[in-house]
């Protein structure tokens, strides 16, 4: 059995630079923006950006959300004419609490 220790001890060095290192992003904390689009072929700069925001709360089976950051209520709430192109922003906290901001921009 003195062949397992340096096995085991390879497995628990794995797993410790695994949680350590960028390869299991999201356990305890993500916050990333990314573009709801990648298509910027002759897209105009926006003028202007506004926010919606939506929350999202999970304990166990149970999940809670309210707000919205749908892109038809945030531009409308908002006034846009026209939209150019949205990011999402998001932040997860040990996946129990995320939230999640819509960024617009239009004119």
């Amino acid at each position: 059995m003195a062949f397992l220790r340096p096995i085991t001890r390879s497995v628990v060095a794995l797993g410790a630079c695994a949680l350590a290192s960028g390869c299991t992003s999201g356990l305890i904390y993500t916050h990333t923006v990314r573009p709801l689009t990648t298509n910027f072929n002759k897209t105009p700069v926006g003028e202007r950006s506004e926010i919606g925001d939506v929350k999202d709360l999970r304990v166990y089976n149970i999940e809670v959300q309210w707000d919205s950051n749908a892109v038809g209520d945030v531009a409308r709430k908002h006034g846009f004419e026209e939209l150019y192109y949205a990011d999402l922003e998001t932040l997860s906290i040990l996946g129990v609490w995320t939230q999640q901001w819509l960024h617009l921009y239009g004119k």
